[in-house]
């Protein structure tokens, strides 16, 4: 089956399912952030327009079901942010504000 990439211009590429080291591959150098909060992981990343976005991801697998090291278990997206932020602090606080 042929999958097609369908985007809006300029759209952040949130993965539906990912894992915490492919995010961080994916995050921007210098100005990404993924941090484990709890059995969640947050990501905050630059958007094209120099403001940043930020994502919240659950963990679906854990080390003791699959084996493998932590950073490696299945994420899925749980909820993103609807604008950008001044910096990468701002998104993380608004990713960290959503799992009280």
């Amino acid at each position: 089956m042929k999958r097609t990439f369908e985007s809006k211009k300029n759209e952040y590429r949130y993965r539906k399912e990912t894992t915490q080291e492919n995010l961080e591959m994916q995050v921007t150098a210098g100005d990404g952030i993924v941090a484990k909060y709890g059995d969640h992981i947050l990501m905050a990343d630059r958007y094209w327009n120099g403001g940043f976005i930020a994502g919240i991801y659950e963990f679906v697998e854990t080390p003791e079901e699959t084996g493998l090291c932590e950073c490696e278990c299945r994420l899925n997206l749980i909820e993103t942010s609807e604008g950008t932020f001044l910096d990468g602090g701002h998104a993380l606080e608004w990713a960290i504000s959503r799992m009280k």
